[in-house]
């Protein structure tokens, strides 16, 4: 993770970058997950925004966990 561009309910937002596919790329990453409901709600957004396409949202390419800290790796959009 490179630069925190955001932090919201859930957690944090941060650039970071895909070394696998040389890209950039935006983190979401929970702050905490140990309710099932904070887990699922988590699991139930990154699932339903893989799912849109549109200019207006941004593209989910992944989800995961690292050292008990859920993320999403999203589309980075540059304003």
């Amino acid at each position: 993770m490179e630069d925190r561009l955001g932090r919201g309910g859930m957690g944090e937002v941060w650039r970071g970058h895909d070394v696998l596919l040389s890209r950039p790329v935006a983190l979401k990453v929970l702050e905490f997950h140990e309710a099932d409901e904070v887990l699922a709600r988590f699991q139930r957004e990154a699932a339903i925004g893989a799912q849109f396409q549109h200019p207006g949202i941004t593209v989910v390419h992944d989800i995961g966990q690292h050292d008990n800290r859920l993320f999403i790796v999203m589309e980075l959009l540059e304003a």
